[in-house]
């Protein structure tokens, strides 16, 4: 006889992980385990790690769960060992985040200024500046810019170059809707580039988009209602099933620059 394998729960899935990762970093200290919100502390240093995109997978694939483990822990022991690297000039990326991530660090830790780089985009989105390593996305601290010796009205320009030589970006689908694909990672930073002309994106009215996650881009134009229906329903299901969530919104490039879209246009 065949039982079915029961699905882990929150704190089952986070204990498992905790044990791969006391097993890949030896010597962390456990200060809390909230769920899917794990506190560590090594070589005097306490960091977190918020699980919710993993289980999010394993909850989708519920098979693969050794190999989602791995890729997060691998992912939260470079935490640890980048601390002892170099951060070079050549790693730094812009990372796309809405007022919901903000929201939370600020839940987290009322002083998350003082642990991260970033700026406003428009009323909705901010952008994150971060270093691309081996293993994880290491968001940048005040201490490793001036270490590198760059100004914070630099950031923008010499990520988005970054992000340039780092991607290959192909463009699929029609008129009606187009995707973009980017590696699935950075297709919501895609925004910040100089890419967005009528001849790339044929749409009707202005261009329109989704970036429900940080692997989704989503093109459709302002006047094409079938589009737009299908954007609207594609963005909110990835809100509700998806993981590495950006924004819940659309947004309509004017002048340039993407803003959020209002039913009055």
């Amino acid at each position: 006889m065949f039982f079915k394998r029961k699905k882990l729960s929150e704190i089952e899935f986070a204990a498992k992980f905790l044990i791969a990762l006391q097993k890949k970093i030896k010597g962390i200290e456990v200060i809390l385990i909230n769920d899917l919100e794990i506190t560590t502390k090594y070589k005097g240093d306490q960091s977190m790690h918020f699980l919710d995109n993993a289980y999010s997978e394993y909850s989708r694939e519920s098979k693969d769960l050794k190999n989602i483990i791995n890729k997060y822990v691998d992912a939260s022991a470079a935490m640890y060992t980048d601390r002892e690297r170099k951060i070079s000039i050549e790693q730094i990326v812009p990372i796309i985040k809405d007022k919901r991530f903000i929201a939370g660090l600020k839940e987290l830790n009322p002083n998350f200024e003082t642990k991260h780089i970033y700026e406003p985009y428009n009323s909705e989105l901010y952008i994150f500046y971060a270093a691309d390593t081996e293993y994880n996305i290491h968001y940048l601290q005040p201490n490793e810019l001036a270490e590198l010796g760059i100004k914070k009205d630099e950031l923008r320009q010499i990520a988005t170059t970054n992000l340039k030589n780092l991607l290959e970006i192909k463009r699929h689908g029609s008129e009606t809707l187009f995707m973009i694909i980017a590696g699935g990672t950075y297709e919501a930073s895609v925004i910040l580039m100089d890419i967005w002309d009528k001849e790339t994106f044929p749409v009707y009215g202005n261009v329109v988009i989704g970036i429900p996650s940080r692997d989704m881009l989503l093109i459709t134009g302002s006047q094409d209602s079938e589009g737009l229906h299908k954007l609207y329903d594609m963005v909110a299901r990835t809100n509700e099933e998806g993981d590495h969530l950006v924004s819940e919104q659309l947004f309509e490039l004017k002048d340039g620059k993407f803003e959020l879209l209002t039913l009055n246009n």
